[in-house]
């Protein structure tokens, strides 16, 4: 096998006998466009800092929506374990009071007597007991 020498600027690979300038990372004539390595870290940092930004404002969402489930579940919880001998109505305002050996519900306002108000809640459709 005739071996002829290839000038500086051809990449050729011996061992497999085939040009190799695009599988190289760098230039090799000067005619060749320029290879520069992208600065990753500044676009790293901008998509960590974007990225927390954003998962930041979802978990304070999330806490939020989490603390108002609970908030709605222990009231709701409350109200039906209190007693009553009525069949509340959706969308009616009812106060809860502290009586003797449990809790009362009653359509009668706080201002009305002096007994211990623990709160005011209305029924909405779903059947859940919310804080007014």
């Amino acid at each position: 096998m005739k071996s002829s020498k290839k000038p500086d600027n051809v990449a050729w690979d011996e061992k497999n006998e085939e040009y190799i300038a695009k599988l190289l990372p760098y230039a090799i004539s000067n005619s060749s466009p320029v290879i520069s390595i992208p600065n990753v870290d500044s676009f790293k940092k901008k998509g960590v800092d974007r990225v927390t930004k954003q998962f930041q404002a979802e978990l304070a969402d999330l806490q939020s929506k989490i603390k108002n489930f609970v908030d709605l579940a222990s009231d709701t919880q409350m109200v039906y374990s209190a007693k009553f001998k009525f069949e509340p109505i959706v969308g009616e305002t009812y106060h809860l009071y502290e009586g003797a050996k449990e809790s009362f519900l009653s359509l009668i306002e706080p201002n009305s007597w002096k007994k211990t108000h623990l709160g005011s809640f209305r029924l909405n459709g779903d059947y859940k007991w919310e804080r007014l």
